[in-house]
């Protein structure tokens, strides 16, 4: 009997051609990578992202806040420049002044205000913030503008170390940073103005070397809430 007339050898013999069609065939990542679909990433774009990644990571370093809710509250910022009719809204003292303060105290000071016993001084309650004895606002604008140096007395507590100026800073935003210390960790005093601030600025030009204790003392006690300084112009 012929095989070749047989219906089951032809369909056997067709079967293996399509097997071996079928397993010489490209597969499919193959065949579009030959069609171009899937090519290398260009090493531009991995620089590229490495340094996007690097900066955001930098950028969330400097102004997250730490992530903390009241960094950011729009219930308690106020916006200038946008009142409504062209009316600028009041700026809220206390909210540029914690900021001023996590970027140039909160490291001596500590963010609780505590200081560092024996080396930096504490900020709550004392004569110094608060403007007790013979301390006045003016002293304590003072210390900020131009520093201080040699020994000092805080809450009966001896402390020699050294204050850094901040004369760079505005006056907005150390009449905020002083506000700020003032009205917090239970601390209550007046807010002190940057016309205040302005004033003293002009009233100890040219200084520039720190302050010491007893210099300061010899400074006769002023207070915001007392003087009748004008606002100073804006420049």
């Amino acid at each position: 009997m012929n095989s070749s007339n047989d219906p089951s050898h032809l369909d056997s013999i067709d079967l293996k051609k399509d097997l071996v069609e079928i397993d010489h065939a490209p597969a499919p990542l193959e065949s579009l990578q030959a069609q171009g679909f899937f090519r290398p990433v260009p090493l531009w774009f991995l620089t590229l992202s490495m340094v996007l990644l690097f900066w955001a990571g930098l950028y969330l370093a400097f102004y997250s806040g730490g992530f903390k809710a009241e960094v950011f509250n729009p219930d308690v910022v106020s916006w200038s420049g946008g009142g409504a009719g062209g009316v600028a809204a009041p700026v809220d003292l206390k909210v540029i002044g914690k900021k001023v303060f996590s970027q140039t105290c909160v490291i001596c000071h500590q963010e609780t205000g505590l200081g560092v016993p024996g080396q930096f001084p504490p900020l709550v309650g004392t004569e110094w913030v608060l403007s007790q004895d013979w301390h006045g606002d003016n002293h304590l604008v003072k210390q900020v503008l131009y520093g201080m140096q040699g020994p000092i007395t805080v809450k009966n507590m001896p402390f020699n170390n050294a204050m850094a100026p901040w004369n760079q800073l505005s006056d907005q935003q150390i009449a905020g940073v002083l506000t700020y210390i003032r009205s917090s960790w239970g601390n209550d005093a007046p807010p002190i103005t940057p016309e205040f601030v302005a004033k003293v600025r002009a009233d100890t030009k040219p200084r520039s070397e720190p302050w010491t204790m007893a210099e300061l003392k010899a400074c006769p006690k002023e207070m915001c809430s007392a003087s009748s300084a004008a606002p100073v112009p804006a420049k």
